[in-house]
Protein backbone atom coordinates (compact mmCIF):
# COMPACT_ATOMS: atom_id res chain seq x y z
CA UNK A 1 0.00 0.00 0.00
CA UNK A 2 2.85 2.41 0.81
CA UNK A 3 4.41 1.73 -2.60
CA UNK A 4 1.09 2.67 -4.24
CA UNK A 5 0.95 5.96 -2.34
CA UNK A 6 4.54 6.74 -3.30
CA UNK A 7 3.81 6.01 -6.96
CA UNK A 8 0.65 8.13 -6.83
CA UNK A 9 2.56 10.98 -5.18
CA UNK A 10 5.27 10.74 -7.85
CA UNK A 11 2.67 10.91 -10.63
CA UNK A 12 1.05 13.97 -9.00
CA UNK A 13 4.44 15.72 -8.70
CA UNK A 14 5.29 14.96 -12.35
CA UNK A 15 1.91 16.26 -13.52
CA UNK A 16 2.30 19.45 -11.47
CA UNK A 17 5.81 20.07 -12.77
CA UNK A 18 4.77 19.45 -16.37
CA UNK A 19 1.81 21.81 -16.03
CA UNK A 20 4.07 24.49 -14.54
CA UNK A 21 6.53 24.02 -17.39
CA UNK A 22 3.74 24.20 -19.96
CA UNK A 23 2.43 27.53 -18.65
CA UNK A 24 5.85 28.98 -17.83
CA UNK A 25 6.80 29.71 -21.45
CA UNK A 26 6.54 33.47 -22.08
CA UNK A 27 5.70 32.71 -25.74
CA UNK A 28 2.76 30.40 -25.08
CA UNK A 29 -0.33 31.90 -26.77
CA UNK A 30 -2.47 29.98 -24.27
CA UNK A 31 -1.42 32.65 -21.75
CA UNK A 32 -3.23 35.31 -23.84
CA UNK A 33 -6.86 36.30 -23.21
CA UNK A 34 -9.32 34.08 -25.07
CA UNK A 35 -10.48 36.92 -27.34
CA UNK A 36 -6.91 37.46 -28.60
CA UNK A 37 -6.42 33.70 -29.08
CA UNK A 38 -9.60 33.65 -31.19
CA UNK A 39 -8.35 36.60 -33.22
CA UNK A 40 -5.10 34.73 -33.91
CA UNK A 41 -6.97 31.71 -35.28
CA UNK A 42 -9.45 33.89 -37.18
CA UNK A 43 -8.29 37.32 -38.36
CA UNK A 44 -4.60 36.36 -38.19
CA UNK A 45 -4.82 32.77 -39.42
CA UNK A 46 -1.48 31.65 -40.85
CA UNK A 47 0.48 34.17 -38.76
CA UNK A 48 2.73 32.84 -36.00
CA UNK A 49 4.04 34.59 -32.90
CA UNK A 50 7.79 35.18 -33.11
CA UNK A 51 9.57 32.79 -30.74
CA UNK A 52 13.33 32.41 -30.17
CA UNK A 53 13.58 29.59 -32.73
CA UNK A 54 12.16 31.98 -35.38
CA UNK A 55 15.28 34.14 -35.08
CA UNK A 56 18.51 33.64 -37.03
CA UNK A 57 21.12 31.65 -35.08
CA UNK A 58 23.24 34.64 -33.95
CA UNK A 59 20.16 36.68 -33.00
CA UNK A 60 18.70 33.69 -31.15
CA UNK A 61 21.94 33.27 -29.17
CA UNK A 62 21.92 36.98 -28.23
CA UNK A 63 18.23 36.79 -27.27
CA UNK A 64 18.62 33.69 -25.13
CA UNK A 65 21.73 35.06 -23.44
CA UNK A 66 20.16 38.41 -22.54
CA UNK A 67 16.37 38.00 -22.53
CA UNK A 68 15.60 34.31 -21.98
CA UNK A 69 12.68 35.05 -19.64
CA UNK A 70 10.98 37.25 -22.25
CA UNK A 71 9.26 36.44 -25.53
CA UNK A 72 10.37 38.20 -28.74
CA UNK A 73 6.78 38.00 -29.95
CA UNK A 74 4.51 38.81 -26.97
CA UNK A 75 4.58 41.68 -24.50
CA UNK A 76 2.00 42.86 -22.01
CA UNK A 77 1.79 46.37 -20.61
CA UNK A 78 0.00 49.66 -20.15
CA UNK A 79 0.79 51.05 -23.59
CA UNK A 80 -2.16 53.41 -24.11
CA UNK A 81 -3.54 54.12 -20.65
CA UNK A 82 -4.19 52.46 -17.31
CA UNK A 83 -5.36 49.06 -18.61
CA UNK A 84 -3.06 46.30 -19.78
CA UNK A 85 -2.96 45.38 -23.44
CA UNK A 86 -0.93 42.93 -25.46
CA UNK A 87 1.48 43.42 -28.34
CA UNK A 88 2.09 40.54 -30.73
CA UNK A 89 4.99 40.27 -33.15
CA UNK A 90 3.77 38.03 -35.96
CA UNK A 91 5.47 36.34 -38.92
CA UNK A 92 4.09 34.48 -41.90
CA UNK A 93 5.82 32.53 -44.64
CA UNK A 94 4.67 33.44 -48.12
CA UNK A 95 6.01 32.12 -51.43
CA UNK A 96 9.60 33.36 -51.65
CA UNK A 97 9.37 35.74 -48.69
CA UNK A 98 8.71 36.21 -45.01
CA UNK A 99 6.15 38.76 -43.83
CA UNK A 100 6.14 40.40 -40.42
CA UNK A 101 3.74 42.67 -38.57
CA UNK A 102 3.31 44.01 -35.03
CA UNK A 103 -0.22 44.34 -33.65
CA UNK A 104 -1.31 45.93 -30.36
CA UNK A 105 -4.47 44.52 -28.82
CA UNK A 106 -5.78 47.62 -27.10
CA UNK A 107 -8.04 47.03 -24.08
CA UNK A 108 -11.54 48.50 -24.26
CA UNK A 109 -14.98 47.95 -22.73
CA UNK A 110 -15.71 44.98 -25.03
CA UNK A 111 -12.32 43.28 -24.65
CA UNK A 112 -9.54 44.12 -27.09
CA UNK A 113 -9.28 45.89 -30.45
CA UNK A 114 -6.32 45.32 -32.78
CA UNK A 115 -4.19 48.35 -33.68
CA UNK A 116 -1.44 47.82 -36.26
CA UNK A 117 1.87 49.22 -35.01
CA UNK A 118 4.07 47.84 -37.80
CA UNK A 119 2.13 46.86 -40.94
CA UNK A 120 2.63 43.58 -42.79
CA UNK A 121 5.97 43.95 -44.56
CA UNK A 122 8.32 41.60 -46.41
CA UNK A 123 11.48 41.28 -44.31
CA UNK A 124 14.93 39.70 -44.53
CA UNK A 125 15.69 39.64 -40.79
CA UNK A 126 13.04 38.96 -38.16
CA UNK A 127 12.84 41.73 -35.55
CA UNK A 128 11.95 41.34 -31.88
CA UNK A 129 9.71 43.30 -29.51
CA UNK A 130 10.37 44.32 -25.92
CA UNK A 131 8.48 46.38 -23.38
CA UNK A 132 10.25 49.50 -22.13
CA UNK A 133 9.20 51.49 -19.06
CA UNK A 134 7.80 55.01 -19.03
CA UNK A 135 10.50 57.66 -18.81
CA UNK A 136 12.76 59.97 -20.78
CA UNK A 137 13.62 59.03 -24.35
CA UNK A 138 16.00 60.86 -26.67
CA UNK A 139 15.85 60.22 -30.41
CA UNK A 140 19.08 59.17 -32.13
CA UNK A 141 18.77 62.10 -34.57
CA UNK A 142 19.40 64.59 -31.77
CA UNK A 143 15.80 65.76 -31.44
CA UNK A 144 14.30 66.87 -28.16
CA UNK A 145 14.03 64.47 -25.25
CA UNK A 146 10.49 63.25 -24.56
CA UNK A 147 8.99 62.15 -21.25
CA UNK A 148 6.67 59.25 -22.04
CA UNK A 149 4.06 58.37 -19.39
CA UNK A 150 3.09 54.90 -20.65
CA UNK A 151 4.98 51.68 -21.31
CA UNK A 152 6.55 51.73 -24.77
CA UNK A 153 6.89 49.12 -27.49
CA UNK A 154 10.43 48.54 -28.65
CA UNK A 155 10.85 46.97 -32.08
CA UNK A 156 14.46 45.95 -32.64
CA UNK A 157 16.74 44.33 -35.10
CA UNK A 158 19.14 42.72 -32.66
CA UNK A 159 22.54 44.45 -32.54
CA UNK A 160 21.42 47.07 -35.09
CA UNK A 161 18.59 49.48 -34.20
CA UNK A 162 15.61 50.02 -31.93
CA UNK A 163 12.41 51.86 -32.74
CA UNK A 164 10.34 52.95 -29.75
CA UNK A 165 6.60 53.18 -30.32
CA UNK A 166 4.82 55.31 -27.75
CA UNK A 167 1.32 56.57 -27.08
CA UNK A 168 0.97 60.33 -27.41
CA UNK A 169 -2.56 60.44 -25.96
CA UNK A 170 -4.40 59.79 -29.22
CA UNK A 171 -2.23 57.46 -31.34
CA UNK A 172 1.15 55.76 -31.54
CA UNK A 173 4.26 57.61 -32.68
CA UNK A 174 7.69 56.20 -33.55
CA UNK A 175 11.17 57.24 -32.53
CA UNK A 176 14.48 55.56 -33.42
CA UNK A 177 16.61 55.52 -30.28
CA UNK A 178 19.77 53.73 -31.42
CA UNK A 179 21.54 52.83 -34.64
Amino acid sequence: MTKRIQNFALVVVILLLSSLTATASPCDVKNLPEQIQSSLTGDYAGWKVVIPSTLEASDRATWLENYSKECPGIIKGKFSGDSEGYVLNLVKKAPGKTLQQVVYFEPNESGFSPVVIFPSTAIKIVTVIRKFAPGKYKPSNGGRTLFIKTDTIGISQIDAWTEVNYWDGSHFRKMVTSD
